[in-house]
């Protein structure tokens, strides 16, 4: 299964995120985009039906321009990072009907389990990779 992961440029959160997706998912199934035109220039492109789009938002706005684009990601897998829990953003994020949200400020545990599960790795500790890793990195999110 792919992940196509969107995240703004130079964000600590996005690169965090990064590396727990890397831990998930081998590097080649991976797409990452960092602007929301070249995000959109791929969702007009055909996409395979086992596609999980990760998706951190770094604003209101930029959650906004996404909303735009809803149609795009209509019944598909989506996890979706929010900038805060504001009522006003979290309506506004359910416009996109993420399967699962969570916010900036999140340790990402809770990403790794549900992604882990939308891509079928199972329990997260059958898998000797993710079971030997993810405290590793998760240990360093909580230290930076």
């Amino acid at each position: 299964m792919n992940v196509i992961f969107y995240s703004a440029p130079g964000t600590s959160q996005g690169e965090k995120l990064q590396r727990v997706i890397d831990i998930l998912v081998p590097r080649n199934n991976v797409e990452t985009f960092r602007t929301i035109p070249s995000l959109l220039q791929r969702l007009h492109q055909p996409l395979p039906e086992a596609v999980v789009f990760v998706f951190l938002v770094s604003s209101r706005e930029e959650l906004l321009e996404l909303v735009e684009y809803q149609e795009w990601l209509r019944d598909r897998r989506l996890i979706l990072v929010l900038p805060d829990d504001d009522m006003e953003t979290i309506s506004r994020g359910h416009a996109l009907r993420p399967r699962f949200v969570t916010y900036a400020e999140s340790d990402f545990i809770d990403i790794s389990a549900v992604l882990g599960k939308m891509l079928g790795v199972g329990v997260l500790q059958s898998s000797s990779l993710v079971s030997t890793r993810l405290p590793e990195i998760l240990g360093n999110i909580h230290n930076e």
